[in-house]
């Protein structure tokens, strides 16, 4: 697992589920349906920074999980994109 934390463009249908993202001057493509789950951010870095009584879904992290390719003869990855509002961020890649 390598832990990346840069923002990328993505590539969405419509519903927002990703397609491929370009990272780093490369494009990559979805090879395989992608899942997506929540996480809860570290409560202990972003505690000073919530106003009291917004409530616990300002913690969750919508992220994705994507199997994907670049371009030519490159071998599929697993990577992990999170969508933080409108941007997004290539968290970590796990293979």
């Amino acid at each position: 697992m390598l832990d990346v934390d840069e923002r990328v463009v993505v590539r969405t249908t419509p519903d927002g589920c990703p397609l491929g993202f370009e990272w780093r001057d490369r494009q990559y493509r979805s090879t395989e349906t992608p899942l997506r789950f929540y996480t809860r951010r570290p409560w202990w870095v972003e505690q000073s920074r919530i106003q009291k009584g917004i409530g616990p879904q300002v913690l969750e992290t919508e992220t994705w999980r994507i199997t994907a390719s670049g371009r030519g003869r490159s071998a599929e990855r697993v990577f992990e994109l999170v969508r933080d509002d409108a941007d997004w961020v290539l968290a970590r890649i796990l293979g």
